[in-house]
């Protein structure tokens, strides 16, 4: 897809053959994630699942972006499309049914619940998780992965790109913010088996 400047890595979209080397990734990322922050946090051990990446490598919304470097995955951007209906040629008969049968439970849902409907149903890119190994990181590779899937998001038509960054990662929101994103909201925690 792209190279750097320096022409140290390669970024690309993800193929099924890079299920392993992003389940090893994600499993870091976990690990990365529990060291910033004093409050244990579980990790979902099936989100590292090569199941699950098969999976997610599958859908049509969604899109991973790798950075290869010595012919090595060092790093790893999913991008996905959210609040945007797919069609059912893109969803497959037993897709579309799966979807169909959803939405109609959670109107079901809503209903019984008399929980309010969004009064805006918004299309956007989100950034669901990246990650770069310890050994890849300081040479471009988390802004070259930003840019693949800033650039995916833009050729299906999307506005924005939004994403979550932990805060306590301080050198993630840095880059984020200097490629021009701007905090939203700040999410907070109380840990209430403490005692404070």
């Amino acid at each position: 897809m792209t190279n750097d400047l320096h022409k140290s890595f390669l970024i690309r979209g993800a193929i099924t053959n890079d299920a392993a080397a992003l389940a090893a990734l994600t499993c870091e990322l976990m690990r990365f994630e529990r060291g910033l922050s004093s409050a244990p946090r579980e990790a979902n051990p099936w989100a590292a699942s090569l199941e699950e990446l098969h999976k997610q490598l599958r859908l049509p919304n969604t899109r991973f972006f790798v950075a290869e470097k010595d012919g090595q995955v060092v790093g790893y951007l999913r991008a996905v499309i959210v609040g945007r209906k797919l069609a059912r040629e893109e969803l497959g008969w037993i897709g579309w049914g799966k979807d169909l049968i959803e939405r109609i439970a959670r109107w079901g849902f809503t209903f019984v619940m008399r929980r309010p409907r969004p009064a805006v149903q918004i299309e956007s890119g989100y950034i669901a998780g990246t990650f770069v190994a310890e050994e890849a990181r300081q040479l471009g590779i988390g802004r070259a992965l930003a840019i693949a899937a800033e650039s995916w998001f833009s050729e299906q038509g999307l506005k924005n790109s939004e994403l979550h960054v932990l805060f306590h990662n301080v050198t993630a929101r840095q880059m984020w913010e200097e490629l021009g994103y701007e905090p939203l909201a700040l999410g907070m925690r109380k840990n209430l088996q403490r005692g404070d």
